[in-house]
């Protein structure tokens, strides 16, 4: 064997056919399972993310003309409107459903993203051209397509689909004395998956692409690893997207930024218990990986380059205060994928030391015990409320106009695609209400709470207008079993003097739906006594 060629390289002639036929099918059945898997998933097992319907719902009203931050308001930068209107731009033209589309579009982007990372990895390193490598593949399909199955189709998994190639290009030029590896277009198509990361969380997930190359530029006393061609192209696209929105869409910074300090931004959990949460995953993968490797001198710099990426992410998880699994999605996987390098690479497990040992086997329990829980948990959620709404309504009228007064957007998201209605309202619901409400009650500043509850009352009204001048088929209320919501909200007399014109047509503890007494010709006289025993 000539001194050039890589152990484990495949002979050149050897055809696509007899390469794969080599490898094994059981990594591509494997493959193939996942895939069938996350269709189900999406399509069939779970409801429809709740903020993914909401923005194909946004999408398809400004294709009907509607205008983004007058007509109706999201508090999320444009790019969480525009990464979702090629979908409902196939609704329209090819027809089928949006979401399939959604379904189908993620499968194939994270594919590519996968073929391609592993393409640049395989040519850098004979490791990833061994069999077992393609293992390592198909567990990373499953933790991007299904590690989260209720958050199918967020933006956040956007972003880890894009981050990957970028991670791999990393781990290539680490290797390279002068830094260069990759090909024109794997450098474009990195630097595009970079500019769509920071795009979904702008500013908080640039750390996750800063971090490894910071500490590629630390290792190489070079500031080189900023200034290669997919940084320098994810920065100009992200440069450019901000300066459109501050050039194109003045009212995102001069009404829905300062709307978001007010309202969004103030309601977070606090840093322990969120340092408790998914965090707490990430710290410990890490801990696992580094004692598993033999150390932080022996691990691996693709280790390493994923591990500092996933610890990037970390801050931004901590920054927004949610606790939100979506937003924990690519930290996660990021350093689950970092451990199965690890696996990969590992080498003898007799002959490891037993702290070693001890570390491989409880990063494999950890990864094992929070992915069969996160199944768990997105399977047995009770769906049923919203489907059984959404079987009255499909009973009673065709394609509603609809309107949501609920605390929570998951009582019209995916309620109103579900049922093939129109949400006419200017806001998804009432979310603004609640949150400024719980802010009021736990404010300390006297004049803060005054701000906050003239800030409460003023939605409250505007929402009572806007039912009585669209005069909506539909209102959504909820959820019915808290009774300090129905104090605050449906027993306000502008909005019982809005829904005066609406009967009950079912209710239950999570969402009570009110129809128009005029749809159907139904008596309104039932609504009115229906309205009146809640109040």
């Amino acid at each position: 064997m000539s001194s050039s060629q890589f152990v484990g390289s495949p002979p050149a002639s050897e055809s696509p056919f007899s390469r794969l036929a080599r490898l094994g099918a059981a990594p591509f059945l494997l493959i193939g399972l996942i895939v069938s898997y996350a269709v189900w998933l999406s399509t069939v097992a779970m409801l429809t993310n709740v903020d993914v319907s909401w923005l194909l719902i946004v999408c398809d009203r400004l294709l009907a003309g509607a205008r983004l931050n007058t007509d109706m308001l999201e508090t999320n930068p444009p790019f969480s409107i525009w990464l979702y209107m090629p979908f409902m731009l196939l609704e329209k033209l090819v027809g089928g459903r949006a979401e399939l589309w959604l379904t189908l579009g993620v499968i194939c982007l994270s594919l590519a993203s996968l073929f391609l990372s592993a393409r640049i990895l395989a040519r850098a390193d004979p490791v990833y051209r061994q069999p077992r490598a393609l293992w390592l593949a198909a567990g990373a399909l499953f933790m991007i397509l299904c590690f989260l199955p209720d958050q199918f189709g967020q933006r956040e998994q956007f972003a880890l689909i894009g981050i990957l190639p970028w991670l791999a290009l990393q781990c290539a030029r680490q290797r390279m004395p002068n830094f260069a590896a990759g090909s024109p277009v794997e450098r474009i198509v990195a630097g595009l998956g970079a500019g769509v990361v920071v795009m979904v969380k702008p500013p908080h997930f640039a750390l996750a692409l800063m971090v490894p190359s910071l500490c590629l530029a630390l290792q190489r006393r070079s500031l080189k690893p900023f200034f290669v061609t997919e940084n320098l192209l994810g920065a100009a696209i992200a440069i450019a997207y901000v300066t459109s929105i501050a050039m194109f869409d003045r009212a995102y910074f001069d009404e829905i930024l300062p709307f978001v300090r007010e309202i969004y931004l103030p309601l977070r959990v606090s840093l322990v218990d969120n340092m408790a949460n998914w965090p707490k995953i990430v710290l410990l993968l890490a801990v696992a990986t580094v004692i598993a490797a033999g150390g932080m001198r022996a691990l691996h710099w693709d280790m390493k380059i994923l591990l500092a990426s996933a610890l990037g992410f970390v801050p931004a998880f901590l920054i927004m205060g949610k606790g939100w699994p979506n937003h924990a999605l690519p930290m996660v996987v990021v350093s689950t994928i970092a451990f199965g390098v690890l696996l990969l690479r590992f080498g003898g497990f007799q002959s490891a030391a037993s702290i070693r040992k001890a570390a491989l086997v409880f990063g494999c329990a950890l990864v094992l015990q929070v992915t069969i829980r996160a199944q768990y948990a997105a399977l047995t959620t009770d769906s049923e409320p919203i489907v059984r709404a959404a079987a009255v309504i499909r009973g009673t009228i065709e394609n509603p106009t609809i309107v949501s007064i609920a605390g929570q957007m998951q009582v019209a998201h995916p309620l109103t695609r579900l049922v093939g209605g129109s949400f006419i309202a200017r806001q998804s619901s009432a979310w603004a209400v609640s949150n400024a409400d719980v802010l009021a009650r736990d404010a300390g500043n006297p004049g803060q709470r005054e701000k906050l509850e003239g800030i409460r009352d003023q939605l409250i009204g505007e929402h009572a207008i806007e039912i009585a001048s669209k005069k909506p088929d539909v209102v959504l209320s909820g959820p019915e079993a808290d009774p300090s919501w129905n104090t605050l909200m449906l027993q306000d007399k502008r909005i019982a003097a809005a829904l005066s014109d609406y009967r009950v047509l079912y209710t239950e503890p999570l969402i009570t739906v009110y129809l128009r007494c005029t749809v159907g010709s139904h008596d309104c006289q039932v609504g009115r006594q229906a309205s009146g025993s809640n109040q």
